[in-house]
């Protein structure tokens, strides 16, 4: 888990996705960011992001940082339970904490690489 418990979220715990919903009390909104060197793929209900190494390759993420301990080891359970690995990407000069996939499989890609709105929210 990430030392500051600063994460970037680009899927279900987005602000108004599900998960957020459930851990909402517990998460202090700070930026809405792109970041570049991911794709973002689509499961039925949830997203996930591979690394690219492709500049030209973006996902929107919003950073929180994770002000209950106990919700983010449940996050962090949560991630690590579906299939996800932990890893960490600098984002303005802060390390921030990402949950992604090794590859992308053959799942439908998200195109402009925002879970937000491709899900309709």
């Amino acid at each position: 888990m990430n030392s500051s418990a600063t994460y970037a979220f680009y899927g279900s715990l987005r602000r108004g996705m599900a998960n957020y919903k459930i851990y909402e009390s517990s998460l202090e909104y700070i930026k809405t960011v792109r970041l570049s060197g991911f794709r973002l793929y689509s499961l039925p209900n949830y997203p996930f992001a591979v690394r690219s190494m492709d500049d030209k390759d973006v996902i929107v993420a919003e950073l929180f940082k994770v002000m209950d301990k106990q919700a983010e080891q449940r996050i962090h359970a949560l991630e690590l339970s579906v299939g996800y690995y932990y890893d960490e990407v600098l984002v303005e000069g802060r390390s921030a904490g990402i949950y992604l996939y090794k590859s992308a499989g053959n799942h439908p890609p998200v195109e402009h690489g925002d879970w937000v709105h491709f899900f309709g929210a």
